[in-house]
């Protein structure tokens, strides 16, 4: 399913890359598997927290420079909550990187577990920082480097430009907010995410979301303060109030962009307020904010918030490393618009949170089927007897002059599938000389299987692949027509080996539904309880799309076993062993063509562009 891990670079080893390394251990396959808390994407183009792994790491700490990277996360002064401690060494040894202004003069005075330590060895020059880059084959560079560290953070957009690395800014210094380091990424062709990490649930998503919920329900926002305490050296670093004025600036902007109207400047504040050293990595936040209701009568709102900081920003930086990886499968360079306005404070375009949110699921949509070898295995051996009076072949029965079988292909093709295995039975030599044309036309591989037992269920013919698939893959029939952005959904859902996931139907009460003919699907939960095609309480219909592990053919045999053949008979042997999911396909349109009326409905969707 993947090609390998994701081979990222951290450039700075503090409370962030300790809990992102911890996170990256921590989440297992098993553990992703059972439904683990703590992602907003367990899985995403195949890849797993677990499949990222790091390659090379830049500090400047006397701890830290000179040892294994999974050994340097734990060394003062990190101070972050340790959720997974068993991790092996890496391998990876973290290098000495440029200080320039990484260190604050003022952390001088302060005690060396609650400041940085100056290695003494040699600092890299920016060419060996590229070399170091290219010869750990690294794909994305974190920057980590401490708020204010201007020159440190452009030097390592500079590194990963010239290393050919695309690159993810989790600090308040504008790199990707700036047009010219936007276009020489897009030049490049390198994807870029910033700038200046939002947390999972932190003090700056919730004030965003609390001034959106003001606009929405029509209160005038007037004063608004967030004041945030913390113990780590990240806000120790920030006691330095000329390092403040970005940080404060992205904090801010990110509030503002979501409110109604722009609040005065000496009504809004936001930012870091003071060092308390014995909370450590705990980060506390007062939220005040102050408005007034229907008649202008006045309200006001306070909250507090306390999060531990830095697991709280890991899980983000997991998906926005998984999302750099999808754009360099794809060959998409430049900013990423929609992943920048959802993980960060201060993006290049600033979005709602929900818009945000919209843009970046509709971003893994379209560019994660892209990142798997996605097989498809049609169904296209029966008679089709009901259709008999348009044609002696079903698939090759032209709907708006163009067989049926191909434009199923067509519509899988668009969806990101690469290879088309077609079991075919009935006036089968006819078929597979067609599809030799179709293929050598179109460029589309197409590998075909016999079926002699035709006569059967449509389960013999899936059974038949079985020597053929290798690893997961679609199941559907050749005369399914569907909208491609359920291909694609499905294929970018999470993929499991021991799982099948049949593409359901809610919309029961759908005029393009045929109830008296329709296989009825029971779900809860999303999992399949019962299907079949006399089932009374049903609240969903098959479409006869499916993402398939391996574990579907052992439910066909044991389904045959039992004297049912069908694929229905094998999804209720799934139900009953647990494996079986629903996947909603929110309403888009589809329609099996199986019959004279199905087929009219069909043409009038072609006609009308609905389909």
């Amino acid at each position: 399913m993947t090609k390998g891990p994701i081979r990222i670079a951290i450039a700075g080893v503090g409370n962030c890359a300790s809990s992102l390394i911890q996170g990256i251990h921590y989440y297992t396959s098993e553990r992703c598997a059972a439904g683990v808390a703590g992602l907003m994407h367990a899985e995403i183009g195949g890849y797993l927290p677990c499949h990222i792994a790091v390659v090379a790491a830049f500090d400047v700490d006397a701890r830290k420079v000179g040892v294994d990277v999974h050994r340097a996360i734990f060394a003062l002064p990190n101070c972050t909550k340790v959720f997974q401690k068993d991790i092996p060494d890496s391998g990876v040894i973290v290098r000495m990187g440029p200080v320039l202004d990484g260190i604050s003069e003022h952390m001088a005075d302060y005690a060396d577990d609650r400041t940085f330590v100056r290695s003494d060895a040699r600092e890299l020059t920016k060419e060996e920082a590229v070399l170091e880059l290219r010869r750990s084959g690294a794909e994305v560079l974190l920057n980590y480097m401490p708020v204010g560290s201007e020159q440190a953070a452009r030097f390592y957009a500079e590194c990963a430009l010239e290393a050919g690395v695309a690159f993810i800014n989790n600090m308040p210094v504008f790199i990707a907010s700036n047009p010219a380091f936007a276009e020489r990424f897009r030049q490049r062709n390198l994807p870029i995410i910033g700038d200046d990490i939002k947390s999972q649930l932190g003090a700056t998503i919730t004030h965003r979301i609390l001034t959106d919920l003001f606009a929405k329900r029509g209160v005038k926002l007037l004063r608004t303060y967030q004041l945030n305490t913390g113990g780590n050296t990240d806000f120790l670093n920030m006691k330095n109030q000329d390092r403040l004025v970005s940080k404060k600036l992205s904090k801010t902007e990110a509030v503002q962009s979501v409110a109604k109207k722009r609040i005065e400047d000496d009504n809004i504040h936001v930012g870091p307020s003071d060092y308390v050293p014995w909370q450590n990595d705990n980060k506390i936040c007062f939220l005040r904010i102050e408005g007034h209701l229907f008649g202008d009568v006045p309200m006001d709102l306070e909250l507090r918030l306390s999060v531990e900081d830095s697991p709280n920003s890991a899980g983000v930086v997991i998906d926005m490393i998984r999302c750099c990886k999808l754009a360099l499968v794809n060959g998409i360079g430049g900013i990423l618009e929609g992943p920048s306005a959802y993980f960060c404070k201060h993006p290049p375009k600033q979005f709602t949170d929900d818009q945000a949110y919209e843009k970046t699921e509709s971003f893994i949509r379209q560019y994660a089927a892209a990142i798997r070898r996605m097989q498809c295995v049609i169904v296209a051996a029966g008679q089709g007897t009901r259709l008999r009076q348009m044609g002696e072949s079903k698939p090759l029965i032209h709907i708006k002059g163009v067989p049926l079988i191909e434009r199923v292909i067509d519509r899988a093709r668009s969806a990101g599938v690469d290879h088309f295995f077609v079991v075919s039975g009935y006036r089968g030599e006819q078929l597979r000389r067609q599809l030799d044309a179709f293929s050598a036309r179109e460029g589309v591989p197409i590998t075909h299987i016999v079926n002699d037992d035709w006569e059967r269920a449509n389960g013999t013919s899936v059974l038949k692949a079985k020597p053929y698939v290798d690893g997961p893959f679609l199941l559907t029939m050749c005369d399914h027509l569907v909208d491609p952005e359920i291909v694609r959904d499905l294929i970018a859902s999470p993929i499991e080996a021991n799982a099948v996931t049949l593409g359901v139907d809610f919309n029961i009460d759908s005029p393009l539904n045929d109830l008296d003919d329709v296989t009825r699907v029971k779900c809860a939960h999303g999992k399949i309880e019962h299907i079949g095609k006399v089932i009374r309480d049903f609240n969903a219909i098959d479409t006869g799309m499916f993402l398939c592990g391996p574990i579907m053919f052992d439910a066909l045999e044991a389904s045959q076993a039992e004297g049912d053949d069908s694929i229905s008979g094998a999804i209720n042997v799934l139900a009953g062993w647990g494996k079986a999911r629903a996947f909603d396909i929110q309403g888009r349109v589809w329609v099996d063509v199986d019959d004279p009326a199905a087929f009219r409905k069909a043409e009038e969707l072609l006609e009308t562009g609905r389909l």
